[in-house]
């Protein structure tokens, strides 16, 4: 199995800062969100009262990392770690919380965030701009449609080059499902992932409603490509003659290729795979990513 930093060296730059936001991100289990967790910080906390404002009053100025340029800065890749800085902006009232830091990322997927510094100022927030921007309504946080439809009448690389970065990402979402399934998805039969499926004894994967994330969109002569993210559960082997059991998580990195179907529409491959297995029973309290001083 390639290590994660060889998936995300074939990323694209803007590909690769949309991946490490959504490792930063990511949902923890059981625990409190990145973003308030930087605000208990203990320099965080001290700069934040030298300006008058309790840090829980802060509101994160931040809904699709993707799509904000100025969040994750570009990586740099040194032996078995890369690190990129990050810039996270809070609002309250006329006040504007800015704090930068860098991400550190593992060759086993893993974040850690560190190296904060804070200022300050009373810019009006941009952040309704950039959404919109973006084809994102900046109240409801919904994008404009699109037609599905139309990707049928049109070469689809066409269809998709028309429609805002959200919209993209929506349309890949649909091509993907379509394409390899939702329980039991076709890229699990993939070389890379079979051997440790079989090794763990893991059969019938299946998602949650909203369990695969589709990245930024980059367009490479007549055809394009997308990071997409699946996260899958299952049971193992001996689950099946034990109460107790062993429930696996499998999460897998995709970097697809999408091209022109000559009948029409969409087509999907993988250009790229990364994967991560562990058992629910042994998940940690306070999961990657963490803060660290």
């Amino acid at each position: 199995m390639n290590g994660y930093l060889t998936f995300l060296k074939s990323l694209s730059e803007y590909q690769q800062r949309a991946a490490i936001g959504r490792l930063a991100f990511r949902e923890r289990w059981g625990g409190s969100s990145l973003e308030e967790d930087i605000l208990k910080d203990q320099a965080v906390f001290a700069f934040s009262e030298t300006i008058e404002v309790k840090p829980r009053f802060w509101k994160f100025d931040l809904k699709h990392y993707a799509e904000e340029p100025d969040v994750i800065g570009v990586p740099v890749f040194s032996g078995d770690q890369c690190i990129a800085p990050f810039s996270f902006h809070y609002e309250q009232l006329n006040h504007r919380l800015v704090i930068t830091g860098i991400i550190y990322i593992d060759d086993d997927g893993s974040a850690m965030i560190g190296t904060l510094a804070c200022s300050s100022s009373q810019e009006e927030s941009r952040s309704r701009r950039r959404l919109g921007l973006a084809g994102i309504n900046p109240d409801t946080l919904e994008t404009l449609s699109y037609t599905a439809e139309l990707s049928l009448k049109i070469p689809y690389l066409d269809y998709i080059k028309a429609l805002l970065p959200q919209q993209r990402r929506e349309a890949i979402f649909d091509l993907a499902r379509l394409g390899w399934g939702t329980d039991n998805p076709q890229f699990l039969d993939h070389p890379k992932l079979v051997p440790e499926l079989h090794r763990l004894g893991i059969s019938d994967l299946a998602q949650t409603c909203e369990a695969h994330q589709v990245g930024p969109v980059e367009f490479k002569g007549r055809r394009c490509t997308a990071p997409l993210t699946y996260t899958l559960y299952g049971e193992g082997e001996w689950s099946k003659y034990d109460e107790g059991g062993f429930g696996y998580v499998v999460e897998v990195h995709i970097l697809a290729g999408i091209d022109n179907k000559p009948s029409g529409g969409g087509d999907i491959s993988i250009e790229n795979i990364w994967f991560r297995i562990d058992s629910i029973d042994d998940q940690e309290e306070n999961p990657i990513p963490l803060l660290v001083s």
